[in-house]
């Protein structure tokens, strides 16, 4: 049944106009639980959903990457009030621990654009997988602007700035944002979160 609702989930997220919706595919890795994954995986629908819905303004240049309970807003907006409201519906998602919003108030880009940031994700991917060091299915790259953004769980904090610094190494690259968590750390504070958002204390 786990299966087969994943499969469900991935097929809805497939079919979502207008918002860009992402995460890391396949299995779960050793850092992020299969739950995890499919909770990752719920609120991101959720989110697009609502954002598609929305009536008060084009929410269509908005991305949204989830993983491990954090929400990334980036991409751009037309006006500064559809910026807050784009972070207002990432919370409303079920799961959501944490909002990141990078979300410029610049309007749609055009296809060179997208193709530059398309060319920096690669090239960033690429070097990742070529460092023995760091375990690059924990880490989700995306770019916006020129702008990099590195969401995961890791092992070690030196798996944080090896990353970063390939990052940083790829040409055309503005900066580099990270938000990559070492995983036993992450585990505490995310379990303190949802126990405040359940309304009870930790046992």
């Amino acid at each position: 049944m786990t299966i087969i609702r994943t499969a469900l989930l991935l097929t809805l997220m497939m079919g979502l106009a207008g918002c860009v919706v992402s995460s890391i595919s396949g299995a779960a890795s050793k850092e992020r639980s299969f739950g995890r994954s499919i909770d990752d995986t719920s609120a991101g629908i959720a989110i697009g959903a609502r954002m598609r819905r929305y009536g008060g303004g084009d929410l269509s240049g908005v991305r949204i990457a989830v993983e491990d309970g954090l929400v990334l807003l980036s991409g751009n907006v037309p006006k500064p009030q559809l910026r807050l409201e784009a972070e207002r519906i990432a919370w409303s998602a079920p799961k959501v621990i944490k909002v990141a919003n990078e979300i410029e108030v610049t309007g749609k880009r055009g296809f060179f654009g997208n193709a530059k940031d398309r060319w920096i994700t690669t090239q960033v991917r690429t070097r990742i997988l070529a460092d023995n060091s760091v375990r690059s299915v924990n880490i989700n790259i995306e770019t916006r602007n020129r702008v990099v953004f590195l969401l995961g769980l890791v092992r070690t904090e030196g798996e944080i700035e090896r990353a970063t610094g390939h990052a940083r190494l790829v040409p055309g690259v503005k900066k580099v944002v990270s938000y990559l968590s070492v995983a036993a750390r992450y585990q505490q504070g995310a379990d303190a979160a949802q126990s405040q958002l359940d309304g009870r204390p930790l046992e």
